[in-house]
């Protein structure tokens, strides 16, 4: 394997970054070893694992470019900060537990104060300061929400009980945070390793080989590479910088537009985050919420994420017909051979963590563990993948630098979630989601659908989805939603809203990459990921499709469902083998509607309707002279120059 890292070049980095690598080593080990070695209490735990996250992300992230003097200053105090709260809860925890709700001291409220602050301007220059805005708009609620009229109103709390409980086991340090220092931290790990030693490589080059030649292709790879690495990485941005550095550069060589080619990997890329086995952050603090096995979460995404690439896939493929795309010379594609034998091993490790979290009932704790150690040793097998000690350093360092992000979030998305569990605004949502849908299932996902991706703009998926889940999952579950599949909806759109503009995460990420307009890249994001959205209803209709239910009606479900959305994909798209007439278009959509629940009847009848449609764009409404599409010649990809992306630019 070529040598990415070592120790040398860690060494030669500037000193600032020397020192990031190094505290980003002794957490990942901190982090392996009490999980895996030496547990220690929780909340002591995790205040360690917020110091570490808030003190990396401070580091790799001054407070201004040009850092003169004071922002030194500014940014050293912030690190003493975080580390004086995380010694005085370490210290101290056994007697600051019950002193925190019976009456804390004035130190305690001083400490709880310049904790929630230090997390703020942390989380802000992580995410953006969409969240810690939110954060503070919410307790400010719960300070003077006694002055608001009708349901919004309550009792009003005051300065001391609101910071004590804020950076309490039950807000900051709560479920969200938990999930963060145990499940999350050990699948970055994974994941960072994994494509160290080579594994980001084999799911590229395979997705490239297998589907280069064919028309639209490296668009087509960039679909499946994105699926492939969302199994490891489970987050967005970090997967359209990992494949779009060599996707983006093939498609635009192919003829694609800057903005498609960035919104075909931020859409794939996205899409990613629902794909088991490790699927975004969310996924794991889902399953502590619902109080169920992981398995059964990543279980019933299994068929919605094949689904949503199948989705995607048939819109790519649909804007080469229209623009007549071909694909890649087949010379100049990996071959797929060379590529299994030199890093093919490397899938064990993810196939391992496949049987472990799907097919048994191993903790996720217990299948991270293990695979990230099965990971080293597969990777030593063959001369193409070994590594070195400063290989070593730096994926362990990279996996808890790539987690900050992650930690923070979840650390400030429990002031939000802290809020509504203190001032019952939570259930107070819910119930007003309830009477304006006037007890309408379908009117309830419509306003639960708009309140998530709205509410999920310019945040973290894992952030939305805490916050959405605590005020719209309830709202479904009293309409008599399954509430697995309630907070998979949410967990949905949540993953959704990073390409729904005028805040599209994943595809401004994108646009840095292609050099587009990160407005056009969004839109056009969010049109190609259209039909998508028809999804999350089909599995709120048919919990069949979670995988609930007899094994033929679970089929049965899957395939009128796969049908169904590609029947909807032509639709959005007005592209039924040539371009649709109107009333093919419409009649198309109603066939997919009809397709969205799994009754028998209205499947027969949307398929139907869509064999109805095949026969009149083929004999009837054949296409003109001016709009058949002729394909052109594969292209060479030999002078494509792939892309280096700074991450932490982007």
């Amino acid at each position: 394997m070529k040598k990415f890292f070592s120790i040398k070049n860690i060494l030669e980095k500037p000193r600032r970054q020397q020192v990031i690598t190094w505290i980003a080593l002794i957490g990942a080990l901190f982090h392996l070893w009490v999980l895996g070695l030496h547990p220690m209490s929780m909340w002591p735990y995790r205040a360690i694992h917020l110091m570490f996250g808030t003190v990396i992300l401070i580091m790799s992230r001054p407070f201004t470019k040009k850092e003169g003097v004071l922002s030194k200053v500014f940014d050293y105090l912030l690190i003493l900060c975080s580390i004086g709260t995380m010694a005085y809860i370490v210290i101290d925890y056994t007697e600051l537990a019950p002193r925190i709700d019976l009456g804390p001291t004035t130190m305690d409220l001083i400490v709880c104060g310049v904790g929630i602050v230090v997390l703020l301007e942390a989380t802000r220059r992580a995410n953006g300061a969409t969240m810690p805005i939110l954060a503070i708009i919410f307790m400010l609620y719960a300070k003077f929400g006694k002055h608001l009229p009708g349901i919004l109103g309550h009792r009003g709390y005051t300065w001391k009980r609101l910071l004590s409980f804020e950076y309490g086991v039950n807000s900051v340090f709560g479920i969200s945070l938990g999930v963060s220092a145990t499940y999350v931290i050990l699948f970055v790990i994974f994941g960072a390793v994994l494509e160290g030693t080579g594994g980001g490589r084999l799911f590229i080059e395979a997705a490239i080989s297998a589907f280069g030649r064919s028309r639209g292709g490296p668009a087509k790879a960039a679909v499946f590479a994105s699926a492939g690495m969302g199994m490891i990485n489970g987050t967005a941005a970090g997967n359209v910088v990992t494949t779009g550095a060599f996707t983006i550069p093939l498609m635009r060589r192919i003829g694609y537009k800057p903005e498609f080619a960035g919104a075909v990997e931020a859409v794939a890329s996205t899409g990613g985050q629902i794909m088991p086995p490790v699927m975004g952050a969310a996924a794991f603090i889902m399953a502590e919420t619902l109080a169920v096995n992981y398995s059964v979460v990543a279980r019933s995404a299994i068929i919605p994420a094949v689904l949503y690439f199948t989705s995607v896939y048939v819109m790519v493929d649909v804007e080469a017909q229209k623009t007549g795309l071909t694909g890649v010379k087949k010379e100049d594609l990996p071959k797929m051979k060379a590529v299994l034998q030199e890093v093919g091993h490397l899938a064990i490790p993810l196939l391992l963590l496949l049987y472990m979290l799907i097919f048994t009932d191993y903790s996720p704790l217990k299948a991270a563990l293990v695979t990230i150690c099965v990971s080293f040793i597969i990777a030593m097998l063959r001369k193409t993948t070994r590594y070195t000690i400063g290989d070593v350093i730096a994926m362990l360092a990279k996996g808890m630098k790539d987690s900050c992000g992650v930690i923070l979030a979840c650390g400030c998305a429990g002031l939000i979630v802290g809020v509504l569990s203190l001032t019952g605004l939570g259930s107070k949502i819910a119930t007003v989601v309830v009477s304006l849908s006037g007890g309408h299932l379908l009117l309830a996902l419509f306003f639960s659908m708009i309140v998530t991706v709205i509410m999920g703009m310019g945040l973290p998926t894992t952030a939305s989805y805490i916050i959405c889940s605590s005020v719209v999952a309830p709202a479904l579950i009293k309409l008599g939603v399954e509430p697995l599949a309630a907070h998979l909806f949410v967990f949905y759109f949540a993953c959704l809203s990073s390409i729904t503009p005028p805040v599209a995460i994943a595809a401004y990420a994108a646009s840095g990459l292609t050099g587009a307009s990160a407005s056009k890249t969004g839109w056009r994001a969010f049109t190609l990921g259209l039909a998508a959205f028809v999804v999350p209803y089909m599995f709120v209709y048919s919990n069949s499709l979670l995988m609930i239910g007899s094994v033929g009606l679970i089929i049965r479900s899957a395939i009128t469902a796969f049908v169904g959305t590609i029947i909807f994909a032509y639709a959005v798209t007005r592209w039924f083998i040539h371009k649709a007439n109107p009333l093919v278009a419409a009649l198309l959509l109603a066939a997919s509607l009809l397709m969205i629940s799994s009754g028998l009847t209205t499947d027969l009848i949307g398929i139907g309707i869509a064999v109805v449609c095949f026969l009149l764009q083929k004999f009837v409404f054949k296409p003109k002279e001016g709009e058949i599409v002729q394909a052109g010649e594969a292209v060479s990809i030999k002078d494509v120059e792939f892309l280096k992306v700074d991450e932490e630019e982007l």
